[in-house]
């Protein structure tokens, strides 16, 4: 069955959605099957990516009541599949409004298809309505991307956030990590977040920090993984550095 990850923070501007990609992709370049779920009405992920320049079938028809064997689609990399949001997607909340549980949507869809990969990651909005809702319902772990202007005010929100889920609708949820994002370790400020992170959230905060990189800014206009469009940057090794972190914490490498 898959390990299903939700990529979570209800604040914007963390790189949340750099993360869910170009992670998704590194997992598919070391041969998991993968498959990323774009829950954010933005619809970034998808634009970064979805082959085509607009999706037919996306999860605003998944939430509808479409089989999800007919919205997946091959991605731009090889061995990862998307589910494709639209800016339609942003009502949903409204329509789901009078349904019960709601909450447990995506949860139920993904049934028969868990078995066909090995990670199902989710990207969300920062928010903490009823779809990022849905998506920490559906999810074993959390990862939170975060920038270190934010970090701690995001990381006690997101934990109250987690915990009321947990309470109320997952009691198996856990966090499976928390990044470091644009990270300059030439900031006193950026290492003092560090230190403070770690000291409350020990093992839980992953080794490997994000840099601040042009060349992911750039990537998805190409409609690109960092891997892809600029191997050899900053960028590049530090999301394969990522992946190969993950791996180690889900048994999937030495």
């Amino acid at each position: 069955m898959a390990r299903i990850v939700t990529i979570n923070n209800v604040k914007g501007g963390v790189a949340k959605t750099t993360t869910a990609t170009n992670l998704a992709a590194g997992l598919a370049r070391r041969g998991k099957r993968v498959l990323l779920i774009d829950s954010d009405p933005q619809a970034n992920a998808s634009s970064n990516l979805y082959p085509g320049l607009r999706a037919e079938k996306t999860i605003k028809d998944l939430f509808q009541g479409m089989p999800i064997t007919e919205i997946i689609s091959p991605s731009v990399e090889t061995g990862l599949d998307i589910i494709p949001s639209c800016l339609a997607f942003s009502t949903i909340e409204l329509e789901l409004a009078a349904q019960l549980a709601r909450e447990t949507v995506l949860k139920r869809v993904l049934k028969p298809i868990e078995g066909n990969y090995d990670i199902i990651l989710i990207d969300t909005q920062p928010s903490v309505g009823v779809i990022p809702i849905n998506a920490l319902c559906a999810a074993d772990e959390v990862i939170i991307p975060v920038h270190e202007a934010y970090a701690l005010d995001a990381m006690s929100q997101m934990v109250n956030v987690i915990l009321q889920v947990k309470q109320a609708l997952n009691p198996d949820l856990v966090i499976g990590g928390i990044l470091l994002t644009m990270y300059d370790t030439r900031t006193t400020l950026a290492k003092e977040i560090r230190e403070r992170l770690l000291n409350k959230f020990g093992a839980i905060l992953f080794e490997t920090t994000i840099p601040r990189n042009i060349r992911l800014a750039e990537c998805p206009t190409h409609k690109k993984s960092i891997f892809e469009y600029a191997p050899e940057s900053a960028g590049a090794i530090a999301y394969k550095t990522l992946t190969e972190e993950v791996m180690k914490r889900w048994g999937m490498i030495q």
